[in-house]
């Protein structure tokens, strides 16, 4: 559906034939002989040639006229149905991607990784990697034995006289002989992936294509394997083998199999299979478990549950009957004989071997061996004809369900297409709310991608029940945290219920909610509820977020229960009922434990579920899973904010002073006060030296420092009969007053008061940076040991001004009073006066001392004060009081800003420092003995500034708090001729050369430049960077630089994956290895999505599309889109708030913003037209919109 040359309008896209690069294609013979008319033809060809250069330079700028997309491109990367093509795939570059891992709402996910070698599919399995069924190998290993260990596939084939024995897909030897070696493509859809080998000497075709079945309450995976016979003149023979080399019985962890994998093979059984030989058909229907736990404990564990596989063949859905299940060969020993590698079937393509329908009803091994599960079949394919083996591998909780509920199910003619088709439908339905249509298919594709891999980070919002009085309740389904074969170090978990979801960071779901509220208006608040619910009394939060929780409220338990259609009621299914209903639940394991229970309530499940959750009370969920507080999380709760405004600017006095109050969040560890922070260590650099550390940053329970007053306020959280929590311990466990021993809350405004004012007493030395001071970096967390070497980052300290300027705007436009705890108000008094003093000072470096040091210490006495509970007293402060304290707080954040940016010599905004003590005191008594092994504490008393190398964060960040044009223009100048600009890939860079920075700064120093966090293209920081272009209205810089930033308009062989994916990071040209510049790594799941999607945001609908002036609110629609996206007759739609559908008619195609709309019309729900003359949407209009009543908008330019 589109080839390279479709994008001409944007990007000159690369072509294997050099005569086709560039926008026209010229090929004119010039004769050389010197006569007055071939020189005149000379004239005119140089004139051309001039002509066609000065075009492709306007071009280049964006001044080229709108040129029609070029459809005859010789070289397609989509196939048909709009699928990437990776031609020779398993010869290109090594990546590593994965199926999206959707059960649909009303189904069970099961998650599966490929790279681009074997068969593709290297693991898959439920749940986490403790549970493959292939075994989850890094990708390092994956690239390595899938070939091997993965899907395989063994056929015989016999044409006239000619015998011949083949495995497709399995790696080539030998020389690189085009003529002999199979072409290999791999296909990647949204939602499935099919591998192709195309060999032309065999006169034969295989394609394998897998997705994962939604909407069933069983995981599984589908493999469909396709044998073609390409020879249109003679018939082929062939007996197939098919499967997978070795399947991981279920019980067995990923851990236990690294350690002990020749011992657990002890406990490996393949169930339902006898020995083979026993049964008539061979084995058909094999499930894979262990017998009992491994866990060397009194208590023993039973294993039911289990990993099955079934394959047939389903060539017509139209015919009745059911299919005959394929047999299968378990026993690897009956394939492959003593060649224990894996690499050629030994016994099954001996001539030795007997036909197909013998081999497979052989006696064999079904214990104590890692099994195989190979299914069998021969026939013969006439000319042309081909046979596609539908093989299902999935989980089941016992055997009986297996046989006797699922294989009826799978196997029923139509089944395993209409899945197909559900699987797509799936995922199109998702990113329907972002749907967009313009000039270039390529970018519609990659807008679509994007937000799935959004979703699968931050959370699909679905809204459960909405009375239209009530606020509506908001449901996050189909997140996970961002683990994978390349990002090995994150445990993902995606659960197996329905509503499926997985626990996140903090940071990574807060950045991917962003446009929640842009694509589905109904969430509202919440997200920014939730997220600062999460903040605590001393400003930080915890790691691990997971979807809400639910809980019946107490008073409406009995009339629920009775409200069910229950199929078999009786006392003791109440009983069950009201155990289950009494504890808090998601809406998934609610359905399971109904199972479990034997519990059939009658009618819809959508209708079951909103009468559950409208009697109950949702929780947000939160874990605090750390070894310290990270120094950015909270920065990017005011993104929701924003984008919130951006659409309900009218709500802004309400969400501040009157939507609900915001708990505390009540983490097991607190910040250490100073004097317990540093450390006193014997200088690296000077061997009779000593410096200051801070290697224990925090205080977590249990540990003989924590507070006892904490632990106790602690446990009565956890026996307040309302404290919420799952089974992993997410959970919410509020903050409580002393007055009523209820949770403590504060406003919005005042939780964003006291969070920003915190951090802004938590700057450096010289009142530059926000300190790292618990114990972790901010966004960049390679930079993991500058907090132990008493680090601060620029990028926290312009997200704070960005609060309080914000919080001043709020202050002045309501001028009403704030409600503040106590405790914290005497803190900001004391803090205000040391502002006030300050003023009064030369602002030297003594000064700046001064006020840190007062800082931090009355910051240590209000945590004291709230180290267990709040007093629950509330101190009333007037507007015309808060203003002054804030605008001071201003002013001394900027005169640090101005001293950060003195010290770089280039002006570009610095990222990160860190302090070395050069003078101390001691405070321990030293006439104590010290403990062995520990050191005196101590308090720095005057610190040296390092500045480290430039590192993108810091402009970037610096661009939020700008207001400037010019002086925006200039940190764009500044970082493009910097050494953080990567000329021959023509991108950004994380950061300039770090060469001569020690070790001691963060395991960044352990990457070779270019590499991982060192120096490389990060898309996150790099897509921040556009996006602040594009916010800084540079709209000529933004789309230039996209152009070859931007994922979809890179050259996708030099990236070595689908244009659609972004990858975590590319590696840049300061990477000793030219072969992999460009080349991008981690694939997917990142924040680079959320940055993207904001700036897909503003260039639909415009940078503040809703507008509340006077009191009144207003629509109207200012995109910010370039000639060459609209299609050649001037048009471009997008789907505006989820559900809107807007076309852009723009026949001169001029750049929107530089042109204003004639009139509009707009379609309401009832199919009414309404016309309006200018396209500016007065309050009605607006809020009909906003409200979902209107379903279509035409804009005239």
């Amino acid at each position: 559906i589109m080839s390279t040359h479709s994008y001409q309008g944007l990007v000159n896209e690369r072509d294997d034939d050099p005569k086709s690069s560039g926008v026209f294609d010229i090929e004119s013979p010039i004769n050389t002989e010197k006569s007055p008319i071939n020189r005149r033809w000379i004239y005119i060809v140089l004139l051309i040639v001039f002509t066609v250069l000065i075009l492709v330079l306007l071009s280049a700028r964006g001044d080229l006229p709108y040129i029609q997309p070029d459809k005859t491109s010789k070289l397609e990367l989509f196939d048909d149905l709009g699928r990437f093509v990776l031609r020779d795939f398993d010869t290109a570059k090594p990546m590593s991607s994965f199926l999206a891992g959707l059960g649909g709402v009303w189904g069970v996910p099961m998650w599966a990784f490929y790279v681009n070698r074997g068969q593709g599919i290297t693991s898959f399995g439920i749940q986490n990697k403790d549970n493959a069924i292939a075994k989850f190998n890094t990708a390092e290993k994956a690239y390595q034995q899938t070939p091997f260990t993965g899907f395989r596939t063994f056929i015989k084939g016999k044409r006239g006289d000619k015998k011949w024995n083949t495995m497709p897909f399995f790696p080539n030897s030998g020389p690189d002989n085009k003529d002999v070696v199979p072409t290999r493509n791999m296909i990647i859809g949204m939602n499935e992936m099919e591998v192709e080998e195309i060999n032309k000497e065999l006169d034969i075709q295989t394609n394998i294509l897998y997705y994962t079945i939604p909407n069933e309450d069983f995981p599984a995976l589908v493999r469909q394997t396709t044998i073609t016979n390409t020879d249109q003149s003679s018939s082929l023979e062939i007996e197939i083998l098919d499967g997978l080399a070795r399947l991981i019985p279920s019980g067995l962890s990923s851990g236990v199999l690294d350690a002990m994998g020749r011992t657990m093979e002890a406990w490996m059984n393949v169930y339902n299979a006898g020995t083979g030989a026993g049964f008539q058909n061979g084995v058909t229907q094999p499930f894979y478990h262990i017998s009992q736990g491994v866990a060397d404990t009194a208590k023993v564990q039973i294993i039911k549950d289990g990993h099955f596989v079934l394959s047939f063949i389903e060539n017509n859905d139209t015919v009745a009957a059911l299919p005959d299940l394929l047999p299968f060969v378990v026993d690897p020993y009956l394939v492959f004989g003593t060649d224990t590698t894996l690499s050629y079937p030994t016994l099954y393509f001996s001539d030795k071997a007997p036909p197909l329908s013998a081999f497979v009803r052989q006696s064999q091994g079904t214990t104590s061996r890692t099994p195989c599960s190979f299914s069998g079949y021969s026939t013969t394919l006439a000319p042309g004809a081909n046979i596609t083996i539908t093989s299902v591998y999935g989980h089941a909780q016992d055997l009986e369900s297996f046989v006797g509920y699922y294989t009826p199910k799978i196997i029923r003619p139509g089944f395993i297409t209409k899945k197909r088709q559900e699987a797509n439908e799936l995922v199109d339905k998702i990113t329907e709310r972002v749907s967009s249509n313009t000039g270039s298919a390529l970018f519609d594709a990659y807008v679509k991608q994007a937000f799935l891999d959004n979703v699968l980070r931050g959370g699909l919002p679905i809204i459960l029940h909405d009375d239209g009085i009530n606020k509506p309740i908001i449901y996050h389904t189909f997140s996970r945290i961002h683990g994978d074969i390349e990002r090995d170090y994150n445990f993902f978990q995606i659960d197996t219920t329905y509503y499926s979801q997985g626990p996140g960071n903090f940071r990574d779901v807060n950045q991917n909610r962003r446009l929640d509220v842009f694509h589905t208006p109904k969430i509202g608040t919440f997200n920014i509820h939730m997220f600062l619910s999460f903040v605590q009394a001393d400003g930080y939060n915890p790691l691990t977020v997971a979807t809400t929780n639910f809980k019946v409220k107490a008073s409406k338990l009995d009339s629920l229960i009775k409200s069910f259609d229950i199929t078999i009621r009786n006392d003791a299914i109440d009983l069950k009922l009201n155990s289950i209903l009494t504890k808090p639940f998601r809406i998934g394991t609610l359905f399971n434990d109904f199972k479990s229970n034997g519990i059939i309530i009658n009618g819809d499940k959508n209708d079951i579920v909103t009468k559950i959750v409208a009697a109950s009370e949702q929780v947000t969920a939160g874990q605090f899973a750390q070894n310290g507080f990270w120094a950015d999380h909270w920065t990017y709760t005011y993104d929701l904010i924003d984008n919130y405004l951006t659409i309900f600017p009218d709500k802004q006095e309400y969400l501040f002073y009157d939507s609900s109050p915001v708990p505390f969040y009540f983490s097991p560890a607190i910040i250490k006060p100073r004097e317990d922070r540093y450390t006193l260590i014997d200088d690296p650099e000077s061997p009779n030296g000593k410096s200051i550390r801070v290697y224990n940053a925090i205080s977590a329970a249990g540990s003989s420092d924590y507070p006892l007053e904490r632990t106790l306020a602690a446990v009565e959280i956890v026996n307040d009969p309302d404290y919420v929590v799952d089974i992993y311990g997410a959970g919410a466990p509020w903050q409580k007053n002393l007055i009523d021993k209820k949770p403590f809350t504060v406003s919005v405004f005042v939780k964003l008061l006291i969070l920003s004012v915190l951090k802004f007493s938590t700057l450096d030395p010289l009142g530059m940076g926000v300190e790292m001071e618990g114990g972790k970096p901010g966004w960049n967390d390679a930079m993991n040991g500058l907090p132990g070497i008493v680090g601060s980052g620029m990028p926290e300290t312009y997200e704070l001004l960005r609060i309080i300027q914000n919080l001043i705007k709020v202050n002045d436009a309501s001028q009403r009073s704030i409600d503040i705890p106590v405790e914290f108000y005497d803190f900001l008094i004391t803090l205000n006066e040391a502002l006030e003093q300050y003023q009064l000072s030369s602002k030297d470096e003594a000064a700046e001392f001064g006020l840190w040091d007062t800082s931090n210490v009355a910051r240590e006495v209000y945590r004291k004060k709230v180290v267990a509970y709040f007093s629950g007293v509330y101190q009333t402060v007037p507007s015309s009081e808060i203003g002054p304290i804030l605008q001071n707080i201003v002013t001394k954040v900027n005169i640090g800003i101005k001293r950060a940016l003195s010290t770089t010599q280039t002006g570009i905004s610095p990222s990160y420092f860190y302090y070395e003590s050069v003078d101390h005191r001691i405070v321990s008594n030293l006439s104590i003995p010290l403990p062995p092994g520990t050191q005196p504490k101590v308090l720095p008393v005057k610190f040296k500034l390092h500045t480290l190398p430039i590192f993108l964060e810091g402009p970037v960040r610096h661009m939020k708090i700008t207001s400037d044009i010019d002086e925006l223009r200039n940190v764009y100048n500044l970082v493009k001729s910097s050494g953080l600009y990567d000329k021959p890939l023509q991108m950004f860079m994380l950061s300039e050369s770090l060469e001569g920075m020690a070790q001691e700064i963060g395991r960044m120093m352990a990457f070779s430049p270019g590499w991982l966090e060192n120096q490389s293209v990060w898309l996150h920081m790099s897509y921040k960077f556009y996006l602040e272009l594009l916010r800084a209205h540079l709209y000529d810089e933004f789309f230039t630089e996209i152009k070859t930033g931007l994922v979809p308009f890179m050259d996708h062989k030099r990236y070595g994956r689908s244009p659609l994916e972004a990858a975590s990071f590319i590696v840049s040209s300061a990477f000793p290895d030219p072969n992999l510049h460009g080349a991008g790594f981690l694939a997917r799941l990142s924040g680079s999505t959320a940055e993207f999607l904001s700036m897909w945001q503003i260039i639909m609908a415009g940078h503040n599309p809703f507008q509340y002036v006077n009191k009144s609110l207003t629509l109207k629609l200012s995109p910010i889109i370039p000639r060459w996206l609209f299609n050649q007759d001037g048009e471009l739609s997008f789907t505006f708030l989820g559900q809107v559908k807007v076309t852009y008619h723009n026949p001169s195609l001029t750049d929107t913003w530089k042109i204003t709309p004639k009139n509009a019309v707009l379609v309401d729900s009832f199919g009414h037209s309404i016309y309006d003359d200018d396209a500016i949407f007065d309050d009605i209009t607006a809020n009909k919109v906003r409200n979902g009543e209107i379903v279509a908008i035409d804009v005239y330019y």
